[in-house]
């Protein structure tokens, strides 16, 4: 112990005199180590923290579907869930989830925010206790119950000044009272590894409020067998696997079907998996493309830190030759070549502990640069951001891991190296001696071998960052079928303020003449949905003469339906919003305004070839596969075709779009649509006042949500979002290493100008001119180059094929981006080499020969 206290305090010693090599080599591992401790503190908030506090492997979420038909999922209803509840046998508990908007505050400082209902277990279930007060009782779950009590997050209590005494104090929910009972752990999210409602509600007031995403109002009550809203999540029996579990799960499928309404068809199968941590579908999804997305972050910042390593290794090996006569005479005078090598190790340790503590500073700043833009993001989709990559006990450890691995990277080998000293030799040499002769030594020597290396996996990282960067000029560049510019979107949701369906309607439409009676609006729309704004509602549609699907008999037949995003518009939608009507008819204002009229539908031509391919959909009648829970006749008739659109920017055309009349399918949250008449940027900002103004005047208590521009809407996208981080956060990976790999290749050059001094005055005095010398400096680099780009295309197109997955409208093998990627490293690495080579030729032949 005492030798190793002397070796760090020797190793500062000499670090302390020579503050230019220290600062570099800490400033390097500073941003490697920086970029790696940042990346794995993303991952392990995102990927590896438990979501469920308590046993997560026993917690699974629960799923319906018909049985035999292909992606036919819908929820539970409140029956089914105390059926499955009661099952001991496969489920220590079962609980029941849903969400809805609701309003919190009052009158001007009203503001929408998701809340979930859940059932008294679900706390107890997955394992957590309150902060403060107490959770949900069997009482206040009970459907119809209408207990107005309600549970805060930790967040939320933080936002109103985390008083001791909010738990009992009085909070307005959709204009209601509620009495705040208690207060959820800090950083508790329920099932989701990002997002966390703001409030949580009992199931007992579950009919006070509208149901989510365009679901019927008006079967609220959960004692209606049809009320199918509830999502269950269950806790297997202790050392039951999910295997085991669902082999069971036939039997209690059969005991669903059972409690079906009369009317209902078909019998029902049940799923389980483990909860998505990204996901808050009704439907079984899964967590690969996250997964795969943390891995290559990890491996890209993986990649930084090894290049900074061979820089550092580089570093080193010239170092030590400067140092040959230091540990020639320490060897000698009897230090054995262990000593040596645990001297140097300790050096390179303390140099990798000071990078390691800067870079996690500069982890901590980035990670709050990210944090706050998703913040931003997130606001506009009234959820608590609970993601909060803060440095704790394994990230640190994480840090000091990466701190000793790059020790051993950068350290080991100029180490062995330095150690293995030919004592004559190197007491007799002078500094400046040269270590290799010949020029193919030279050519590979460890120092260049080490240099190529860093340029190799620079190309990687350049062709990885311009792939995510194309990714993000197309979707930037996408034909959407629609057109945002010149329009402007506000957003009012009628639940908030507990307003009836009837006179919701009536407002609507009345707010829609208004707008349009403004100067400079040529025309208007409602609409339930709109693209691009982070949540969508979609059915599954079969032709109505369809038969029953064969998928029940044979998983390999054809699917006879297809999911399409559903949306209810008014007349003069698709003029508003810039779709082109191809075929057909608008709605008339009849159907848009009376719920009896007849059921007619408009779909785009990507959901006509589905489902009536090599046929005219125009004139053929379509069905739900589930009715609707209202009565309502689930077929309607195809009056009109529309050019297909875009509602994602990741929407790969895997959903058609269908379009009914508002009465068809209303929602007390809809999206007023104004077209104007001009497309200027400035001039649709100034008609925003007066369109507010039109809708103030109408009532100044209409709930308008958010009054936007289409455009600035769309810029917050979740998906154009995600395209826009990975093209920047690749892109500063790859700007890492393209500075690291030019900073070693110069840093190479001139020592290795440095150490030929004398062979260059030998040159030149000899008869070579200032040319000559250039050229054989800048040769040497080139060829250099060339090999370091020859094997960093073959690894470029590797981890183009990896990449794929993620990879957004651009081919792995993008030629363009490999292109340019090998473009500018080449020329930051001829660069490099410029830079010695002009130097070399300024060498005055008497004052070389004279050297050293």
């Amino acid at each position: 112990m005492n030798n190793l206290l002397g070796d760090f305090r020797f190793a500062l010693r000499t670090l302390a005199r020579a503050p230019g090599f220290a600062a570099v080599a800490i400033v390097t591992l500073a941003l490697a180590i920086g970029v790696n401790s940042a990346v794995f503190s993303l991952v392990d908030s995102v990927v590896l923290r438990p979501v469920v506090p308590l046993r997560p492997a026993e917690v699974v979420n629960v799923f319906t579907a018909r049985a035999g038909a292909s992606k036919d999922y819908r929820q539970f209803s409140h029956g089914e869930f105390l059926a499955l509840r009661e099952n001991n046998d496969l489920f220590a508990d079962v609980a029941a989830v849903q969400f809805a908007l609701a309003g919190i505050g009052r009158d001007e400082s009203m503001r929408r925010s998701f809340a979930f209902f859940v059932s008294d277990n679900f706390f107890h279930l997955v394992g957590t206790a309150p902060a403060a007060g107490r959770f949900f009782s069997a009482a206040e779950c009970r459907p119809n119950s209408n207990v107005p009590v309600v549970v805060a997050s930790w967040s939320f209590w933080q936002h109103e000044g985390g008083r001791p005494d909010f738990v009992g104090s009085t909070l307005r929910v959709n204009g209601r009272p509620y009495t705040v009972i208690g207060v959820t752990a800090e950083g508790f999210s329920g099932l989701h590894a990002l997002i966390a409602p703001e409030l949580w509600l009992p199931l007992g007031v579950f009919t006070q409020f509208a149901a989510p995403f365009g679901g019927n109002t008006n079967v609220t009550d959960l004692n209606s067998p049809k009320n199918y809203t509830l999502n269950l999540t269950a806790r297997l029996q202790p050392g039951l696997t999910l295997e085991a579990a669902q082999g069971r799960l036939p039997v209690l499928a059969r005991r669903l079907t059972t409690l079906q309404p009369p009317d209902a068809t078909g019998a029902r199968e049940l799923q389980i998996e483990h909860p998505s941590r990204f996901s808050l579908s009704t439907t079984p999804s899964h967590d690969g493309s996250p997964t795969v997305l943390a891995v290559t972050l990890l491996g890209m910042a993986g990649c930084v830190l090894l290049i900074a390593c061979l820089n550092l290794a580089n570093m080193l090996l010239a170092r030590g030759t400067a140092r040959a006569r230091e540990m020639a005479v320490r060897l000698a005078i009897g230090a054995t070549r262990w000593q040596v090598v645990r001297q140097l190790l300790v050096e390179g340790l303390v140099l990798a502990l000071a990078g390691g503590a800067l870079g996690l500073l500069f982890a901590v700043w980035t990670n709050s640069l990210l944090l706050g833009s998703l913040r931003t993001l997130f606001s506009s989709m009234n959820f608590s951001l609970v993601m909060n990559p803060r440095p704790d006990a394994m990230v640190l450890g994480a840090t000091l891991l990466f701190c000793l691995l790059a020790t051993l990277l950068f350290s080991l080998g100029p180490a062995l190296r330095t150690s293995r000293a030919d004592l004559v030799q190197d007491l007799k040499a002078q500094a400046g001696d040269p270590a290799v002769r010949g020029r193919w030594n030279r050519f590979f020597a460890p120092r260049h071998l080490l240099v190529m290396a860093q340029m190799t996996l620079s190309l990687v990282l350049l062709f990885a960052a311009g792939l995510f960067l194309r990714g993000a000029l197309k979707a930037g560049a996408l034909d959407l079928g629609f057109e945002p510019t010149g329009g402007l979107i506000a957003e009012m949701d009628f639940s908030l303020g507990d307003t009836s369906e009837a006179d919701a309607k009536r407002t609507m439409l009345a707010a829609l003449d208004r707008v349009r009676a403004v100067p400079g609006v040529q025309n208007t729309a409602l609409a339930t949905q709109v693209p691009y704004g982070n949540i969508t509602n979609s059915s599954r549609i079969v032709p109505a003469t369809a038969a029953p699907s064969a998928k029940a008999v044979d998983k390999n037949a054809p699917d006879n339906g297809a999911d399409a995003y559903l949306t209810a518009v008014t007349p003069g939608y698709f003029d508003t919003v810039g779709v082109r009507l191809r075929r057909g008819r608008d709605f008339t204002f009849t159907e848009a305004a009376d719920k009896a009229s007849r059921r007619v539908a408009i779909i785009d031509e990507d959901l006509a070839k589905k489902l009536f391919p090599g046929g005219d959909a125009l004139g053929q009648r379509i069905r739900y596969t589930e009715p609707p829970a209202d009565g309502s006749p689930a077929e309607m008739e195809i009056v009109g075709l529309c050019a297909p659109l875009r509602h994602d920017v990741l929407d790969q055309g895997s959903l058609g779009h269908l379009f009914v009349p508002l009465a068809q399918s209303y929602n007390a949250n809809v999206f007023l649509h104004a077209r104007l008449a001009t497309k200027d940027p400035a001039m649709v900002a100034v008609s925003l006042g007066s369109v507010r103004a039109a809708l103030r005047g109408l009532d100044p208590d209409l709930p308008v949500l958010r009054l936007v521009p289409f455009t600035a809407l769309i810029e917050k996208n979740i998906g154009l979002w995600v395209v826009r981080v990975g093209a920047t956060l690749f892109g500063v990976f790859g700007g890492i290493a393209l500075l690291l790999a030019s900073i070693g290749l110069y840093g190479v050059k001139a020592y290795a100008v440095g150490r030929r001094t004398r062979e260059i005055g030998i040159r030149m005095a000899l008869g070579a001119d200032r040319r000559d010398i250039f050229s054989l400096i800048m040769r040497q680099g080139a060829g250099q180059i060339a090999v370091a780009l020859g094997a960093g295309v073959g690894l470029s197109l590797l981890a183009g094929q990896v990449l794929a997955s993620m990879l957004y409208k651009v081919s792995p093998r993008d030629p363009v981006a490999l292109g340019i990627a090998a473009s500018v490293l080449a020329l930051a690495t001829l660069l490099a080499c410029y830079l010695p080579a002009r130097r070399a030729v300024k060498v005055a032949p008497n004052a070389a020969l004279r050297a050293e």
